[in-house]
């Protein structure tokens, strides 16, 4: 059985085979990829936590942006800024190909025209498309992947209280699903950055929910107990001073829980 190492990097690699295959092997290369993702339970529920929920339809709608200019359609490719949602956006775009429910080529034709060559658009959407998904992947288990850097970080408590990074340190090699809670933290962090870029609140407040988020996250990824949770005890605070919006701490403790 692979552990989470193995897991992501076969994932990377994956990612890496079809951005060097030839453009006629790059629907196998995707379907590689995405079992890839069935094949690993970190992943997959990772990508179940991001898609879960998410809307998909309207996404395509904004993201897949068709333009009129005179006689002719000009189309773009735009990905969702939010790392959570640009995950979900390429894994169900992605699936879409597998399945054929979006023509490949056609795809590509049509939002890569490039200079007319299958070959320059199937490496221009990989730049645009493949690379973003691998680099957001390889960034949540850094710690994974490089075992020198994993023994010096620290894993997160349920509690988030009293934690020193050495007793963190021990519970990260001793938990072998910290990895997975770290990733759950960091997409529940990343969505409620993306609420609080909709709340009806001064820019100036937005900032500060955001800046304390960035804080909590890196305190959490530390194993610095007592900061995170001074920062949850602060954030509770913020929530409650724009209409308790915020359900962030529970679904931290049930993910740092389960």
């Amino acid at each position: 059985m692979k552990d989470i190492k193995e897991e992501v990097n076969d994932f990377l690699d994956k990612c890496s085979q079809l951005k060097r295959s030839k453009f006629i092997m790059a629907t196998t290369r995707i379907k590689d990829l995405l079992i890839s993702i069935v094949n690993s339970a970190t992943l997959y529920e990772l990508f179940h936590a991001v898609t879960e929920g998410f809307d998909y339809i309207s996404a395509k709608r904004k993201c897949l942006i068709v333009s009129h200019e005179g006689l002719l359609d000009r189309s773009r490719l735009v990905l969702p800024e939010d790392p959570a949602d640009k995950l979900a956006f390429i894994f169900c775009l992605l699936v879409e190909f597998d399945h054929n429910t979006i023509n490949f080529n056609e795809f590509l034709r049509r939002f890569f025209p490039e200079d007319g060559s299958y070959y320059s658009s199937f490496h221009s959407f990989c730049d645009k498309v493949i690379v973003p998904f691998e680099e957001i992947i390889a960034d949540l288990f850094r710690d994974e992947r490089n075992e020198q850097q994993s023994a010096q970080q620290s894993a997160p408590q349920a509690d988030f209280s009293g934690q020193s990074a050495g007793r963190a340190d021990a519970a990260q090699h001793a938990d072998p699903g910290a990895a997975e809670k770290l990733s759950a933290v960091s997409i529940l962090i990343a969505r409620e950055k993306n609420i609080i870029s909709g709340l009806n609140i001064s820019e100036r407040d937005r900032q500060d929910g955001v800046s304390m988020l960035s804080e909590l996250e890196r305190a959490i990824r530390e194993g610095r107990g007592a900061a995170a949770d001074a920062l949850i005890r602060g954030y509770e605070y913020y929530s409650a001073c724009h209409n308790n919006f915020s359900q962030l701490i529970q679904l931290l403790v049930s993910a740092m829980e389960a």
